[in-house]
């Protein structure tokens, strides 16, 4: 399969300035991947472990340095908290068409992920319940027909009923649309679900990767098998 995404040598820093003395904290080192179309990459890590800064330097969200080749036209995005990233005041509707001007496409999309479209799009967020809020992320992220969508832990704010909803949602996006994603969690084995490879990090480095198979039988690190060991399953 042609590849769509290059990262190289990507590094973020941030840096903390005090009263006496500003320091400097290296969030990514030197992180390398690529990812292929159709392909779904799992971007594995514990808070702090500089997964989701990966994805915001992709989204052109932080400075960085290195390397991002994208190959495609347009990506999109899914945040971890729905109500966060939508526009609290502004109706369901109104959020779309500023995106795509085009309320019978919308309108379809709506009818695929089982939103009656007249009941919910004239609400603002709040009114909307944690699973409605997020059938309306994924809608946003498909209005501008990505080749490439970096999800970032999309699921952990849900119930378990939720949590697999979204996971077979995104599972019949690739396999429908030949999606890419990055699909960026804390749980390595809700990567089973959907990826195809999974790499872990760690304190901002890759620490270890492979497909499936290979991490999920064979974990080379420590710090994977805890992983593994340490969210109960679905």
């Amino acid at each position: 399969m042609d590849m769509i995404l290059r990262v190289e040598n990507l590094s973020v820093t941030f840096e903390n300035k005090g009263i006496l003395k500003s320091e400097v904290f290296y969030a990514v080192k030197g992180v390398s991947f690529s990812l292929r179309k159709g392909e779904v990459l799992g971007i594995v890590g514990q808070s702090g472990s500089g997964k989701t800064t990966v994805g915001r330097a992709i989204l052109g969200l932080v400075p960085y340095k290195g390397e991002i080749e994208f190959k495609g036209k347009t990506m999109s995005c899914m945040f971890q908290d729905p109500l966060a990233s939508l526009h609290p005041y502004l109706s369901i509707r109104r959020q779309l068409l500023d995106i795509l001007p085009d309320e019978n496409r919308i309108k379809e999309l709506f009818a695929s992920f089982n939103l009656d479209y007249k009941r919910f799009s004239g609400k603002k967020p709040s009114e909307l319940s944690g699973g409605q809020r997020q059938r309306v992320i994924i809608i946003r992220s498909l209005l501008v027909s990505p080749e490439l969508i970096i999800a970032d832990e999309p699921i952990s704010m849900l119930d378990v009923t939720l949590k697999m909803w979204v996971l077979k949602t995104l599972r019949k996006l690739k396999q429908n649309f030949n999606l890419s994603m990055l699909f960026i969690t804390h749980d390595l084995l809700t990567t089973k679900y959907i990826c195809d490879r999974i790499m872990v990090m760690k304190d901002g480095e890759i620490i270890e990767e492979g497909t499936l198979e290979e991490v999920f039988e064979n974990p080379k690190e420590k710090y994977t098998k805890d992983l593994l060991q340490a969210v109960p399953r679905l």
